[in-house]
């Protein structure tokens, strides 16, 4: 017993020195992570303590959504849908229109070979097809407006938008000068004949109007057809080969685009103008005094090649025919050639009886072949 009279037991024992019992180390394990009992907590958080943090991120994450709402209102007030924020001189956009043509077909983007055989449907109907996907939206005459001679798109656009204050209708656009030149689906787009229509259009730019040419301007290659307020397109051969073969072309109308049908706008139901032009590699130039030709570029032109075939394709019928005439022939040359076969193996069998060598066998069924000069040796197992 210690001095005193206290009572002292080891630290390993059930009482520490100071008399209180020892505490055990707590439970440690997932499970008990999950649900703790003894403290009441699920994944060491009592259920007060899991509604306040619920409550906090929900407060938390509905004011980043309004944050958010405000930011996205603020940028889309500033988006014009009828005009782009940057357009016009020094912009991607430009000021200068490109030159577009149909038929173009969507399973083909890259090719600009339009062949075609006239006396096939088959090779044509597809650039048929095409024209008419084209010009089908030319039929729908909702919101749009007949124009005379003194009217045009100018008057409801300002400065690239459309005047909400006036009658905003787009000037109508139609083929009834292309169907009288007998550019329809009636009569197949010319396909049939051999003298194909080509639709040429110029890509819409927001604001953009043609200026006309002053005396002395209007290019050699348009100057019998130019008309003041018009675009007017000429189509040739690019290389010299190729004008030889253009032959004789008609532009429908014979002007180009009249200019009433721009500037363009965002419009509900804009009628896009087009010229038809029937006529290799092809080239076309719109001409108005602010286009400008860039070959390198494709600014003002396209080019196309156009390939007509007039062979007649051969029917089933015929095929047939051709097939059975092949195989005759093929049977006949298997003739021949077994023939000519025998006949060599018989022309070797009778030189090699007539040949100054001679054949003769030894006592040891050896197949000898000897001549004057020299004579050679070979086993042989026939005797």
């Amino acid at each position: 017993m210690a001095k005193g009279g206290s009572r002292y037991q080891p630290e390993d024992g059930p009482l520490m020195s100071n008399g209180k019992k020892a505490v055990a180390p707590p439970k440690t394990g997932f499970m008990h992570f999950l649900y703790n009992k003894e403290a009441g907590t699920c994944c060491g958080r009592t259920s007060k303590s899991w509604f306040q943090i619920i409550v906090f991120y929900i407060i938390f994450y509905f004011l980043l959504a309004l944050f958010w709402l405000g930011c996205l209102k603020i940028f889309l007030s500033t988006i014009d849908y009828q005009l782009p924020r940057f357009y016009g001189p020094g912009t991607i956009i430009g000021v200068n229109p490109g030159v577009g043509y149909q038929p173009w077909l969507r399973d083909d983007p890259d090719s600009t070979l339009i062949k075609f055989n006239t006396q096939d449907p088959q090779s044509y109907e597809r650039y048929v097809t095409a024209l008419d996907d084209y010009l089908e939206k030319y039929s729908n005459l909702t919101d749009t407006r007949v124009c005379g001679p003194s009217q045009s798109n100018n008057d409801v656009v300002i400065q690239g938008k459309v005047n909400d204050t006036t009658n905003a209708d787009a000037c109508r656009f139609t083929l009834d000068a292309f169907k009288r030149a007998g550019c329809s689906k009636a009569n197949q787009y010319g396909f049939k004949s051999g003298q194909p229509c080509i639709i040429l259009s110029l890509n819409r730019l927001i604001g953009w109007k043609p200026e006309d040419y002053v005396a002395g301007e209007v290019p050699d290659e348009v100057a019998g057809r130019y008309k003041t307020g018009s675009i007017a397109f000429n189509c040739d051969g690019t290389y010299e080969p190729d004008r030889e073969y253009v032959g004789e072309r008609q532009y429908i109308p014979p002007e180009g685009i009249d200019g009433r049908f721009y500037p363009y706008a965002v419009m509900s139901n804009y009628h896009q103008p087009i010229v038809l032009n029937r006529v290799v590699q092809i080239e076309c130039r719109a001409y108005a005094r602010n286009i400008v030709q860039d070959i390198e570029s494709r600014l003002g032109l396209v080019q196309f090649e156009l390939l007509r075939e007039n062979y007649v394709p051969p029917t089933k019928e015929d095929l047939k025919r051709t097939n059975d005439s092949i195989f005759v022939v093929l049977i006949i040359i298997s003739i021949v050639f077994l023939s000519l076969s025998c006949f060599s193996f018989s022309l070797i069998s009778f030189l090699f009886t007539m040949s100054p060598f001679f054949l003769r066998v030894n006592p040891q069924k050896t197949v000898v072949w000897a001549s004057k000069k020299k004579a050679a040796f070979i086993v042989s197992p026939f005797t």
